[in-house]
């Protein structure tokens, strides 16, 4: 039974600096709800890495106080993001007891006060998960991620496992390249950059469990679009459709205990 719908127009822009998208909520709720909706969307509230990407939530918000995603606990972003870039107005953070989540008054240049976390506002998500439904090779896909996002998407608990299989569904290949990759020398799998891995979700008989013979190329690592949606290792000249990460993941303890 659908009771009181609510409709809203997401508004996506690609961010200046990091080509990540930002969807511009109208809707005004309290701070908890609004990352309830945006988790909902398979998004996050949005967390903010530098000026230019403060200015370009700017220019979607229609010179409104919305909600971000940084709240006091002590001062943190809501996704787990560790960007220490601060806006705040003048007079502020205050000290107030109860004002612990923040908006960004883009009608005084985007500036931030913490307020009532019970307050309501619009608010802005972030898409950091996206489908490519381009065919390449897994070398072309981290080089576009690379270009144009952050990185080949690295999964390292079952939160991320879980948003990358619903963006799978909509693949046009049978697999999707993860930033997965084989080492022929030494006989083992690891994410691509500098995140460790601790999450697998194999299908049985791949990774660990096996030896790829590498005479003729490479492996990869990719996600079944459909079914169980678990990993198996590809030759990586395969073309195939991609996700790529619009930000950097850790694979903290408590990540890598889920």
């Amino acid at each position: 039974m659908l009771c009181n719908p609510t409709f809203y127009f997401p508004i996506i822009f690609p961010a200046s600096g990091d080509a990540s998208s930002h969807i511009f909520v109208e809707e005004l709720k309290t701070w908890r709800d609004a990352q309830s909706h945006c988790r909902g969307l398979l998004t996050e509230l949005v967390s903010i890495q530098s000026a230019e990407e403060n200015k370009a939530v700017l220019n979607i918000s229609k010179s409104q106080s919305v909600w971000i995603g940084l709240f006091r606990d002590p001062w943190k972003w809501s996704d787990g993001s560790k960007s220490s870039f601060r806006f705040w107005i003048s007079d502020q953070p205050s000290g107030i007891v109860g004002k612990k989540c923040v908006v960004a008054g883009f009608d005084q240049e985007g500036k931030w006060e913490n307020r009532n976390c019970n307050n309501q506002y619009s608010f802005i998500c972030y898409e950091n998960l996206i489908l490519i439904q381009k065919n390449l090779s897994w070398i072309e896909a981290l080089s576009y991620c690379r270009e144009h996002y952050f990185d080949l998407v690295h999964i390292i608990n079952k939160d991320i496992q879980d948003k990358v299989a619903q963006k799978t569904k909509s693949a046009t290949s049978s697999h999707v390249w993860l930033g997965l990759r084989y080492s022929c020398n030494f006989k083992f799998w690891f994410w691509a950059g500098s995140t460790s891995g601790c999450y697998q979700n194999w299908v049985r008989g791949e990774g660990p469990d096996k030896v790829y013979e590498c005479d003729d190329g490479g492996f990869s690592g990719a996600i079944n679009a459909t079914g169980g949606q678990q990993w198996i290792g590809l030759r990586e000249t395969k073309k195939l459709n991609f996700v790529c990460n619009t930000q950097s993941v850790r694979c903290e303890r408590t990540q890598c205990e889920k």
